[in-house]
């Protein structure tokens, strides 16, 4: 068990506030909001972790679409069109 000591980031860490704003964004909020921007410090590491954030997000709302659609097509199958 690791003890507080062996902790490497600061409690106010500008990234990882950023990613519980932007991990609940994605959660809570629809694919027309933006997500929050992060202008904090970087490197490759925050770069490469934004960029496959975006990526995921990109492929959640393109199933999400998917599934609506063919929910939407077996409903028109067992109810018919709506009237």
């Amino acid at each position: 068990m690791s003890s507080m000591s062996d902790c490497t980031r600061p409690l106010n860490d500008p990234f990882l506030s950023h990613l519980i704003a932007l991990l609940s964004t994605y959660e809570l909020c629809p694919m027309s909001t933006p997500p929050p921007r992060y202008d904090g410090p970087g490197d490759w590491q925050t770069d490469s972790i934004l960029r496959s954030l975006s990526a995921v997000a990109r492929r959640m709302y393109t199933a999400e679409e998917a599934l609506a659609s063919i929910k939407a097509s077996e409903s028109w199958q067992a109810n018919g069109p709506e009237t």
